[in-house]
């Protein structure tokens, strides 16, 4: 992260919570949400940096109890506004709006919800520079080449259909236009149509690039979508470079296919995170 301390707020005697959904399939593990509260406690802009989760240890609301701090943000770090951000997360925490003022054993606490990670106009350009740096690493033609934008889609709320179909369009802009004849950009769902696993009958293209337009490096990332396209999750080169933000590679039916890590490993979400407290800041003081 590039900002210099003359060009930031004080924040030290605030905290940062980064809440996330989490896995209840493997409770515990690393994740890049962990991994971008301790990029962020490491640069000592707040008093305290946390993580918590929805689904899995450690519990948001234990990790929200333990904080001390008399403001704190919340930074939630989902893909979309849908169903998670509207519903599951202010219930979890009990919040009663985007701010909430409470009464603890601490004394008087303020909380701050910011808008999502992945709705940040940043995510796109990411996803950009990824397919970019991987067209060019692998040698593929850009117009053999087809770009699938994998989101989790929901029965619950259209968010993140919205979101996966706007980040696919604003990589467009991105100097992406050139992929298979300028219509080589596609969305895949997990829960909604298009399927991923039905990702053949958007393209025919010699070589597709699946990128996850998801926050989370968790279940989905690591075996939901790698088994829908046709990776073996069990693959141990497979799981490595995963691990490591790694594209992987793999030929199958005669057609070369690339899986992407999700968005939420790329090491730029941590600015995202905090580009978010800096604009919920500046919407308090401007209120």
């Amino acid at each position: 992260m590039s900002l210099g301390p003359d060009d930031r707020p004080d924040f030290s005697k605030t905290a940062l919570l980064i809440a996330a959904h989490g896995s209840p399939h493997s409770p515990g593990g690393p994740s890049a949400t962990r991994t971008q509260a301790e990029t962020l406690a490491n640069m000592e802009i707040f008093s305290e940096v946390s993580a918590g989760f929805i689904s899995e240890k450690p519990f948001i609301h234990d990790v929200l109890d333990d904080l001390d701090a008399a403001e704190i943000y919340i930074v939630p770090n989902l893909a979309t506004t849908g169903y998670i951000f509207s519903q599951k997360l202010p219930e979890a925490l009990g919040l009663t709006g985007v701010i909430t003022e409470r009464i603890t054993p601490r004394g008087h606490q303020r909380l701050i919800l910011t808008q999502p990670v992945g709705t940040h106009p940043l995510v796109a350009q990411i996803m950009a520079a990824s397919i970019q740096s991987t067209l060019k690493n692998f040698g593929l033609k850009a117009e053999d080449t087809a770009l699938v934008v994998i989101g989790h889609g929901s029965t619950k709320s259209r968010a993140s259909f919205t979101q996966t179909k706007k980040v696919a369009h604003e990589m467009a802009q991105f100097g992406l236009i050139d992929l298979a004849g300028h219509e080589g950009i596609f969305t895949a769902f997990l829960e909604e149509i298009p399927y991923i696993q039905d990702w053949h009958m958007q393209t025919q293209a010699q070589n597709i690039i699946f990128a996850p337009a998801l926050i989370s490096d968790g279940y989905h990332a690591n075996r939901d979508i790698p088994l829908a396209i046709g990776f073996d999750p069990s693959d141990r080169s497979f799981m490595d470079n995963l691990s490591k933000g790694l594209a992987s590679k793999r030929q199958k039916d005669g057609k070369c296919l690339v899986y992407l890590p999700p968005v939420g490993l790329s090491p730029d979400i941590s600015e995202i995170i905090f580009s978010r407290v800096k604009q919920a800041h500046e919407n308090l003081t401007l209120t």
